[in-house]
């Protein structure tokens, strides 16, 4: 059975209850065609003499000339259909209409057997979190789509929720602190030393909006392993700056190559 980790955020809109939550999902990477390929390369599920990717491509894309056509496509995964929004009139009936005159868009609604996967998952719920609270969700080298890994000077993607790096006070940034794993305990320790932490200020920092933070990894940032954390001002509406910089680290340890 499969178990995915989740966010819980205090919820605000129920005035009579004081102690329930609602969950975002921790999004741990994003994965493309090719990935979806190598996993199932080292599952050693792979047909020989053939592209896998070329193969996925030519799939998916046959599947939207399909919809395009009029057909609903089902597979596994969704079920796919033609929508059409918007008004015509009386001489237009007959005649071609333009489709920057309507609103057309293939509605995608899940496979039976992604209904079976979602049935069958179970959530852990963890690091709860109050209302407007940041949350760092994902960390990764963007070009590489590895989530938890980055390279030496490359560049570096945070998303989460709230993270914005906002307001004056000098502790507002994102800290990158070593991790000291040479004892052989199970359990990383974090270095004692301050002068070990490298900090990102929020000018080096770009987008830098509530769930996504983009920067170089600075050179101060060596091979090994690292616990992220960010320090920010921000309320929850990003308009509005708190008295006191909330902070927020990352549940994984980083590691750099």
């Amino acid at each position: 059975m499969a178990v995915i980790k989740a966010f819980a955020h205090e919820n605000l809109l129920t005035k009579d209850v004081t102690n329930d939550h609602y969950l975002t999902p921790e999004v741990r990477g994003t994965l493309y065609t090719e990935d979806i390929i190598k996993r199932l390369a080292d599952k050693e599920i792979a047909t020989k003499n053939v592209n896998g990717t070329s193969f996925v491509t030519l799939f998916l894309n046959e599947c939207i000339l399909a919809v395009l056509e009029g057909y609903n496509v089902v597979t596994d995964l969704f079920q796919a259909s033609l929508s059409i929004q918007g008004i015509v009139y009386d001489y237009d009936l007959g005649h071609p209409v333009s489709a920057d005159r309507l609103n057309i868009s293939i509605n995608l609604t899940q496979g039976v057997k992604a209904r079976e996967g979602v049935g069958s998952l179970t959530v852990e719920v963890h690091k709860e979190v109050s209302s407007g609270k940041p949350v760092l969700q994902s960390v990764m080298n963007p070009t590489k789509q590895v989530a938890n890994t980055l390279n030496l000077g490359s560049m570096v993607l945070i998303q989460g929720l709230n993270i914005a790096l906002r307001g004056d006070d000098p502790s507002v940034g994102i800290v990158f602190t070593p991790v000291d794993d040479s004892s052989g305990d199970d359990r990383p320790v974090i270095e004692s030393l301050a002068a070990n932490e490298v900090m990102i200020p929020p000018a080096d920092v770009y987008p830098n909006t509530p769930s996504k933070l983009q920067f170089t990894l600075p050179a101060e940032v060596t091979a090994g392993k690292w616990k992220i954390s960010i320090c920010t001002q921000a309320g929850s509406s990003n308009k509005h700056l708190t008295k006191e910089p909330r902070t927020h680290e990352y549940p994984h340890i980083i590691t750099v190559v």
